[in-house]
């Protein structure tokens, strides 16, 4: 797979992030800044949604869902662990995140890392009104588009 990049924009009271792999738009993730932040992501065959209280005290073992539009059905949830580490919990599987050095590394403890986004000021192409922000690279060959979301989306739901 090719490394897809993430292009942030930004509107007054909202932001965002464009996935492209190449010049292909693989889909988006967008956040509306109010004390109650929903984070959508949709791309196709994708349409989900993540609400938080951004008043909410932030302390190990909290968790954040991001739930399916229509059905409501939970798809993953992020857990904070501590300063820099995350866990990403979907069904039976259970990826840890580690924020090490600007880049968060996706993988099973003990295992090589699945995915990597890294944070990056320039791009040798970019759409019209964004900028490079992330790019991500998956270090294996098949990858499940829920997977592939749930990492590319991460950047917008981790807890600040």
């Amino acid at each position: 797979m090719d490394p897809i990049v993430s292009f942030r924009l930004t509107n007054t009271g909202a932001w965002g992030y464009r996935f492209f792999e190449g010049s292909q738009h693989l889909g988006s993730v967008s956040c509306v800044l109010m004390p109650n932040a929903t984070v959508r992501i949709d791309a196709p065959g994708i349409s989900w949604y993540s609400s938080f209280n951004m008043d909410n005290t932030i302390v190990p073992g909290i968790s954040r869902k991001v739930k399916d539009n229509e059905s409501g059905e939970e798809i993953f949830r992020i857990v904070y662990c501590e300063p820099d580490f995350y866990r990403i919990i979907r069904g039976g599987s259970n990826i840890l995140v580690e924020r090490r050095e600007g880049a968060y590394l996706f993988g099973v403890q003990g295992m090589p890392v699945t995915a990597m986004t890294e944070r990056i000021e320039e791009w040798p192409w970019k759409p019209p009104d964004a900028d490079p922000y992330f790019v991500t690279k998956m270090f294996e060959e098949t990858v499940s588009l829920e997977f592939l979301f749930a990492v590319l989306a991460f950047p917008a739901l981790r807890f600040y």
